[in-house]
């Protein structure tokens, strides 16, 4: 189907809930959110009680709710979604969102259920998102099929493509805290019919995103997975979390979404081969998409490390030169220039271990601007009781380490550059703020100088491909 044909999903006319209730649940919950974000006059609940909840009519039918309306979502008990599925198909809705869970996920007796609702829907002509999700999040709209926080509805360009609900909004209740910000978030359930095939083409076509996060469990189509992101990943960063890789793990996706997870080693190869980076874990997932939102796609593999502390530049290059990155030895002309400045006792190569020699921020833009180095990971790493009598003698954390912001704005653009903050969490708050967002900051190098490399080879691949 065109793609255009799922903007009802993100930007409805009208939204009718089947399955509004008054007491706590989605039924409940959904109402308010949509109220307070502007969509109270464009959605319509309801509940064969009738009355009223929150101060919004309940419709006793869904073939009583007035026009214009182009979005269903199903919050009814398991057995009744054939039903509703019958009613929003003679209302006219073409989008639906099921949200209701006891499909597949639970045995035989759920699965048989899932085939019933998936031939209902396809009989209609419906478009269903679920069953067992949460639905869709568009913060540029501020529209969302479920409850979110107030902060994680500041847009930014990160969009997420996840098969589990739960998954999806707990990554919205903290990322925001990472500095991370989303444009558009799917939650995909069962997958009885739009998969994240569907949504990648919806994602690759979406101005507001700049790059996309998946979570998936196992591929609703293989071959069409394969060529979808071949196709998408020469536009956009695609970075994948996939779970299932152990027979426990391929046990644990069946009994949470219904999915096939398959064999790891196969995905593995799918993602290589067609540019998406693979994320090891939630937290490389989420320091992946720190890094592919705020800095450039280097031009080479060549790491410069500067460092406070010689074993964090140690434990940086083991895992960057693990990982395909190359720390050389800096260009003379750069050498020169720092041991102009460097006291007797440094040792001027890559990593730069700076020490106690307090001028960081002198030889940040040197490194920075080395011809020989591609990309740049600075790592701080100083003893919160040094911090405390610094500041008693009246120094500021600018006199040492610059202001960080401003000074990213005039190094080379395009050159990737990465700080990691070893140490007390004030101290890495207070860098953080200095660093804004220009500059990701990572709390152990092994994670930063992994990013670094998710980038290159990333950038490595669309290079190969174009």
């Amino acid at each position: 189907m065109p793609i255009d044909d799922f903007n009802p999903y993100f930007n409805p006319k009208g939204i009718v809930i089947a399955g509004a209730r008054r007491s706590m649940g989605f039924g409940y919950d959904i109402p308010v959110f949509l109220k307070e974000h502007g969509w109270g006059d464009r959605t319509y609940l309801v509940n064969p009680s009738g009355g009223e909840l929150h101060g919004m009519k309940l419709y006793k039918r869904i073939a009583d709710v007035p026009d214009p309306v182009d979005l269903a979502i199903v919050i009814v008990p398991a057995n009744v979604v054939p039903a509703a599925l019958s009613e929003i198909g003679a209302r006219g809705i073409r989008h639906v969102i099921i949200e209701s869970a006891g499909f597949a996920e639970t045995g035989e007796t759920g699965a048989a259920l899932q085939e019933k609702v998936k031939a209902t829907a396809e009989r209609l002509g419906l478009r269903v998102i679920g069953p067992n999700c949460v639905g869709v999040v568009n913060t540029g709209n501020r529209f969302a099929s479920t409850n979110l926080i107030e902060e994680a509805m500041t847009p930014g360009p990160v969009s997420i493509i996840a098969q589990s609900g739960v998954f999806g909004n707990i990554l919205m209740d903290f990322l925001h805290q990472r500095g991370l910000f989303i444009s558009k978030a799917i939650t995909l359930g069962n997958r009885i019919d739009v998969n994240e095939c569907d949504m990648l083409d919806y994602l690759d076509n979406d101005p507001a995103t700049e790059v996309i996060m998946i979570y998936l469990e196992g591929a609703a189509d293989g071959q069409r997975l394969w060529e979808t992101l071949k196709r998408v990943t020469k536009r956009k960063p695609v970075i994948i979390l996939k779970s299932g890789k152990t027979p426990e793990g391929k046990q644990a996706t069946a009994s949470h979404t219904g999915s096939l997870s398959g064999e790891d080693g196969i995905y593995h190869a799918v993602f290589a081969q067609t540019g998406a980076v693979r994320a090891e874990s939630l937290e490389h997932l989420i320091d992946l998409a720190k890094i592919f939102t705020t800095q450039p796609l280097p031009k080479g593999n060549r790491l410069g490390i500067m460092t406070s502390s010689g074993s964090m530049g140690a434990l940086a290059t083991d895992i960057a030169v693990s990982n395909g990155l190359t720390v050389q030895p800096l260009s003379l002309s750069t050498v020169k220039q720092v041991r102009g400045i460097a006291p007797d006792w440094m040792n001027v190569k890559n990593p730069l271990d700076t020490g106690p020699s307090m001028i960081f921020n002198q030889f940040l833009p040197m490194i920075m601007n080395d011809p020989s180095v591609d990309m740049v990971l600075a790592i701080i790493a100083v003893p919160y009781s040094a911090i405390k009598t610094i500041k008693q003698l009246g120094m500021k954390m600018e006199d040492l380490f610059g202001d960080l912001e401003s000074m990213r704005a005039k190094l080379p653009q395009d050159k990737p550059l990465v700080l990691t903050v070893v140490g007390h969490g004030d101290f890495v708050n207070e860098i953080s703020s200095m660093a804004g967002h220009a500059i990701p900051v990572f709390t152990a190098p092994e994670a930063a100088a992994k990013a670094l490399a998710g980038l290159w080879r990333y950038a490595a691949q669309i290079s190969r491909s174009s």
